[in-house]
């Protein structure tokens, strides 16, 4: 009997400590759009998602530490003189370091604000477009299609994107029980491509250095 209750004491023991645990973790998804943008750098918007798993550590009932390792598609369209419907697609993995407030709404709601830096590593994406040329001999005017590889030097028929990317992310969130919906935006300061300047000789390309910009909307779920 002693050690039916001993056993019953340590299995209440054990789990009032998983219920005070203050790291929980969480999967999250999102749908936004993104683009490109700097000094001569703007870009028309595409279809951008993420997708990722994180971990959230709470420092006292308002303020919690908040990390993730996240797979990110993003990237921008333009159509410029030199090079027409042009599309370049980003693939990252992704870690952000953030900081959030959270703020009771009722029984079972919370909202919350959250922001941070961010690191990531390209890890791959396509670039395409079409490069206007003259048939010699005619009057005829061609366009010639290429597709490439996002990251790489453009000396070995890359895009020549650099691989590193960082920024400052800012986000706010819903919270009901285990259910998370949110809002984020993401903006890289780090110049992605500063290649095609070097070996496309025209005023449009001269100043091209442009960086990383993309919002989402996302859903998440958290494990307790």
């Amino acid at each position: 009997m002693k050690k039916a209750l001993m056993i019953m004491c340590m299995a209440v023991a054990t789990s009032a400590v998983r219920a005070q645990s203050p790291i929980s973790f969480y999967a999250e998804a999102g749908i936004g759009t993104s683009r490109l943008y700097g000094k001569h750098s703007g870009s028309d918007t595409q279809i951008a998602c993420k997708a990722g798993i994180g971990a959230e550590y709470a420092l006292n009932k308002t303020w919690a530490l908040q990390s993730a390792l996240e797979f990110v598609s993003i990237g921008g369209r333009d159509d410029m003189d030199y090079v027409r419907n042009a599309g370049m697609n980003e693939l990252y993995l992704q870690i952000p370091v953030r900081v959030a407030a959270r703020l009771p709404l009722g029984k079972d709601y919370h909202a919350s604000l959250n922001v941070g830096p961010y690191i990531a590593c390209g890890v791959g994406g396509k670039t395409s477009g079409s490069i206007p040329y003259y048939y010699s001999g005619s009057s005829a005017d061609g366009n010639r299609r290429f597709k490439m590889d996002t990251f790489g030097c453009v000396l070995e028929n890359n895009a020549g994107n650099r691989r590193l990317d960082g920024g400052i992310v800012v986000g706010i969130a819903l919270e009901y029980r285990k259910l998370v919906i949110g809002a984020e935006a993401q903006v890289g300061l780090v110049k992605v491509n500063q290649q095609l300047r070097q070996v496309i000789d025209t005023e449009e390309f001269h100043n091209y250095l442009p960086r990383n910009f993309a919002s989402f909307f996302t859903v998440g779920y958290k494990f307790r």
